[in-house]
């Protein structure tokens, strides 16, 4: 962008007076200022995670950015003293965006039925979008996907409540031996809720076997939902019965 583009060649020629001292001074501090922008910028990502008290937060949102910024400054400027004609300042870069994969990997978890850390993940690859974009001088399109990325983080927070306490999780945890999956069906069917995704295993439960059902409730209001677990607890009797509206 042309305000990029200005910053850049100020910075580079010296801030216009044009010595070598002057330049390599001016190429000095633009990488300074690259890699400040990219630790404000994913900070704001980073503290978002950690006011939530996500595992990776924002000590690991401020690695993953300003690592992301140091290829990508190593990849303009680290080889340009080198004489090679075909020297393509991406293909580091390129590096970068499919190996981050593998550590937003790690933070993804299946819990039950349900997956946690996609979001997590997806904040470890915006920040490295945004070093990236920092490191190679596009200063303005790295301020811009930190607000727009923010904002929608926090604002689609209450959306993503809302929607999911349509769809609750259910956990029944009954003995080994009791079959009681049909029973749930033909109960939850008289409540008129639908359920999906259903999971379920053979886990240990204060010493002896058990089973345990994690289902979704598709659709189910709070009311339905309250009178579909007292029956369950009154017919079942399990073990343990909970539910979950976090997504």
């Amino acid at each position: 962008m042309g305000i990029d583009r200005y910053i850049i060649d100020w910075f580079n020629s010296g801030f216009g007076i044009g010595e070598e001292w002057a330049q390599i001074l001016g190429n000095l501090l633009l990488v300074c200022l690259s890699l400040l922008c990219t630790a404000i910028f994913v900070s704001v990502i980073g503290f978002e995670r950690e006011y939530h008290g996500h595992a990776a937060g924002l000590r690991t949102h401020l690695l993953v950015g300003i690592g992301s910024a140091i290829i990508m400054i190593v990849s303009i400027y680290g080889f340009s003293s080198v004489d090679f004609p075909n020297r393509d300042p991406a293909r580091l870069a390129a590096q970068v965006v499919s190996g981050i994969g593998f550590l937003g990997a790690g933070t993804i978890v299946q819990t039950g039925i349900d997956v946690k850390g996609l979001t997590t993940a997806s904040t470890l690859w915006l920040s490295m979008a945004i070093g990236l974009a920092a490191g190679s001088g596009n200063f303005v399109i790295a301020a811009l996907a930190t607000l727009v990325s923010f904002f929608f983080l926090v604002a689609m927070r209450r959306v993503e409540r809302f929607a999911s306490r349509k769809n609750p999780v259910l956990m029944v945890v009954v003995p080994s031996d009791k079959p009681v999956l049909k029973d749930i069906l033909l109960i939850a069917s008289r409540y008129s809720i639908s359920i999906r995704d259903t999971k379920s295993e053979i886990v240990l439960y204060q010493g002896m076997q058990a089973l345990r059902i994690c289902m979704r409730l598709n659709f189910a209001s709070l009311s339905s939902s309250t009178a579909f677990l007292d029956e369950l607890r009154f017919s079942l009797r399990p073990l343990e019965l909970k539910i979950s509206t976090d997504a």
